[in-house]
């Protein structure tokens, strides 16, 4: 009596598998895809609070580009460091002054690549972004 798989049985389970993993792939990229979403939008938080914060005790908002948070005066208030290493996203604070600021995520790579998070002083959120 002869032991182990046939040819057809191996083939069987390797359609299965693949069929599986067609099912499967996708699905694992729309969460990591909500996953990085949802780094923005925590990076956004701290951001925003961070300028609330300064504006608090300087009264006004402050322009941020790019790359430059954990060098601006608002790495005094709330860590910046990784919201700098973010190669994800990248983070702009615009319309600076005392009374408004805006607030632009904008997703580098990816399916979603160019789409954009936007919040302005209020909370009010907006964008693009659709994961």
């Amino acid at each position: 009596m002869k032991k182990g798989f046939t040819l057809i049985e191996l083939l069987i389970v390797v359609i299965v598998v693949a069929i599986l993993a067609t099912f499967a792939v996708p699905q694992y990229l729309k969460v990591v895809e909500k996953t990085k979403g949802s780094k923005a939008t925590h990076n956004g938080t701290l951001i925003t609070q961070a300028e609330k914060m300064h504006r608090a005790e300087m009264d006004l908002y402050l322009d941020v580009a790019n790359d430059g948070f954990a060098a601006s005066t608002l790495n005094d208030y709330v860590e910046m460091v990784e919201i700098d290493a973010d190669d994800d996203w990248t983070y702009d604070v615009t319309g600076s002054g005392a009374a408004v600021f805006t607030l632009t995520m904008v997703r580098v790579d990816g399916p979603n690549a160019t789409e954009t998070i936007t919040v302005d002083q209020d909370g009010v959120v907006g964008g693009t972004w659709a994961p």
